[in-house]
């Protein structure tokens, strides 16, 4: 089946979409789905409704509000070592197809907090380049 035959159809509240997804994309959301005993257009929309949130929004108008030094932290802001070394090990016991349901649940909670911990530093990235403080995410520490 190729992408272009892969329809997710979306409902959200009264408007009604169409998304043509790559094949992997789809996948993935099916097998949650499926983990999860809903409907893939019930996790997509989640998963729409997750990163389009008036926090996110709000949040890079908080930004903007900061000092330099705190942008700047914010822009070089890395997950903890122990959380991206237990994730790892997480996702490789994943793809060998050996991981737990506590496991899996865990590696959840660790995707949605270094997504968020990434978008954060996204916009201490744009606010500190926007302020100039510096040229690029290359010049960060």
């Amino acid at each position: 089946m190729s992408a272009a035959n892969l329809f997710a159809y979306v409902k959200i509240q009264v408007m009604e979409i169409t998304l043509n997804l790559p094949e992997n994309v789809y996948r993935n959301f099916s097998k949650l789905a499926e983990k999860k005993h809903r409907r893939v257009e019930e996790i997509i929309t989640d998963k729409l409704q997750d990163d389009s949130s008036a926090d996110n929004m709000d949040y890079e108008e908080t930004v903007a509000g900061w000092t330099n030094e705190a942008v700047l932290a914010l822009a070089n802001l890395k997950i903890p070592s122990e959380q991206a070394d237990r994730m790892s090990v997480l996702l490789d016991r994943l793809q060998e197809g050996v991981i737990t349901d506590s496991e899996e649940r865990e590696l959840e909670v660790y995707t949605e907090l270094y997504q968020i911990s990434t978008l954060r530093k996204a916009y201490g990235i744009a606010e500190a380049v926007k302020r100039k403080l510096i040229g690029s995410p290359a010049d960060l520490k």
